[in-house]
C-alpha cells in the first residue's frame, strides 16, 4: 500500500509540470469523479478542467468550490448524457473546438440502476455503455488531443478509467455486449474485463500515453440516489456500519489522482526529454509498476485503490493466451462502426 503522505507529496509535485494543464473528467459532477477533479485543481497551476455530466446544479456547486481551491483554475461544465455514443461524439467535438491538447482524461461515469437491459436509441445497454463503450469512445475520439500533449512540454498524457480493476470474472465471448444474456452481474464482469484489456491494447498502440484501469474500493459516491426508495433505505441504514471500511472523499480523490499521474505508471515510451513525461517522479523506495501484460512499464496498468497492482493473474493469463485483447478490440471497433451508421441514418432523416 502506498502511504497517504506519499500520495499527497506526489500530487503536490504536479505543480512542477507548469501552468495550463488540460483535464477532462467524465462523471465529474458527483462522487469519485468530483473528488478526483478537486484534487487535480488543488494541486496544479492554472489548470483548465472540463466536467462532463448531466447535473448542471451540481456542476455549478463544484465549479464554485474549485474556485476556492485554486483561484487561477478554469473549470467548465459540458452537459451530456453519455449513455449514448452520439452524445460522446458531440462532447468530444466541442472539446476539440476549444483545445489543442488534453493532458489527462479521467472517466468514472456509471449508475446503480436495478433495471434489466435498458437499450438506448443506438441498441446498446445504457449501463454497459456508461461502464465501457462511452469510455472507449471518449479515448478514441480524443486520441489526437492526447497525442498533441506528448509533443510539447511537459509531454504529459494520461488516461484513467475508474471501475473495478482486480474483480475480474468469466466472460461470455459469444455475447460480449450481452444482447441476449444480460444481467447486472454479467454487465459488471464484462465491462471490468474489457476495460482491463483495452488499457493494454491502447497502450500498445499509443506508447507515449499511459492507460490505467483502477478500482476505488468502497466510496460513498451518491449513486444510491438513483435507486428506488426500498433499495435506498437499507443502504442509508447500513452506512454507519460500513463507514470503517470505506475511503473518504478527500482520500479517494487524492489516491485516484496519484494513480492517474504518478511515474509508477509511465507510458511505454515517454515523449520528449522531460522526466515529467513519465509522470510525477517515482517516490523514494518504490519502483515502476508491472503492466497488465506482465512487463514493467508497459504503459497499460491495472491498479487497486491503494496504488498496488491488481488483477486475477490466473484468469488474465488464460485470457491473454486466448488472445482476448484482440477479440475485445475488434468487438469494440465493430460496435463503433455499427453505431456510427445508426446515427448517420438518424441525421439523414432529419
Amino acid at each position: 500500500m502506498v502511504a497517504l503522505d506519499i500520495v499527497h507529496a506526489s500530487n503536490a509535485q504536479l505543480r512542477e509540470l507548469g501552468p495550463g494543464l488540460v483535464a477532462l473528467f467524465v462523471g465529474g459532477t458527483s462522487g469519485i469523479g468530483e473528488y478526483t477533479a478537486k484534487a487535480f485543481v488543488r494541486n496544479t497551476v492554472s489548470p483548465h478542467v472540463y466536467l462532463v455530466g448531466r447535473n448542471a446544479a451540481a456542476a455549478e456547486r463544484i465549479i464554485h468550490e474549485c474556485k476556492a481551491l485554486n483561484h487561477d483554475g478554469n473549470v467548465e461544465f459540458l452537459k451530456a448524457d453519455v449513455t449514448e455514443l452520439g452524445e460522446v461524439d458531440r462532447v468530444c467535438q466541442e472539446v476539440g473546438k476549444r483545445e489543442k491538447h488534453i493532458n489527462l482524461l479521467v472517466q468514472s461515469q456509471g449508475n446503480m440502476t436495478l433495471k434489466g437491459r435498458d437499450e438506448n436509441s443506438e441498441g446498446l445497454d445504457r449501463k454497459f455503455t456508461l461502464n465501457y463503450y462511452s469510455r472507449m469512445r471518449f479515448i478514441t475520439n480524443l486520441l489526437p488531443l492526447l497525442r498533441n500533449a506528448t509533443s510539447t512540454p511537459p509531454h504529459f498524457s494520461r488516461i484513467l478509467s475508474i471501475l473495478s480493476a482486480g474483480t475480474e470474472g468469466r466472460v461470455n465471448f459469444e455475447d460480449l455486449e450481452l444482447k441476449n444474456t444480460f444481467s447486472r452481474m454479467r454487465c459488471a464482469t464484462h465491462t471490468i474485463v474489457m476495460n482491463d484489456f483495452m488499457a493494454e491494447e491502447f497502450a500498445a498502440r499509443e506508447p507515449r500515453t499511459s492507460f490505467i484501469h483502477s478500482a476505488p474500493l468502497a466510496v460513498n459516491t451518491g449513486l444510491a440516489r438513483e435507486l428506488p426508495l426500498w433499495a435506498r433505505l437499507p443502504i442509508k441504514a447500513l452506512s454507519p456500519l460500513m463507514a470503517p471500511f470505506m475511503v473518504g472523499a478527500d482520500e479517494t480523490g487524492a489516491r485516484q489522482l496519484f494513480i492517474a499521474t504518478s511515474g509508477l505508471f509511465p507510458p511505454a515510451k515517454p515523449a520528449g526529454d522531460s522526466v515529467l513525461a513519465a509522470g510525477v517522479p517515482v517516490p523514494k523506495g518504490l519502483s515502476v509498476a508491472k503492466g497488465a501484460n506482465g512487463k514493467v512499464g508497459s504503459g497499460g496498468y491495472l491498479v487497486n485503490w491503494n496504488g498496488e497492482i491488481t488483477g486475477k493473474e490466473a484468469l488474465l493469463k488464460e485470457y491473454h493466451d486466448k488472445g482476448v485483447g484482440k477479440i475485445v478490440w475488434e468487438h469494440t471497433m465493430g460496435i463503433f462502426d455499427r453505431v456510427e451508421k445508426i446515427n448517420q441514418a438518424k441525421a439523414d432523416v432529419k
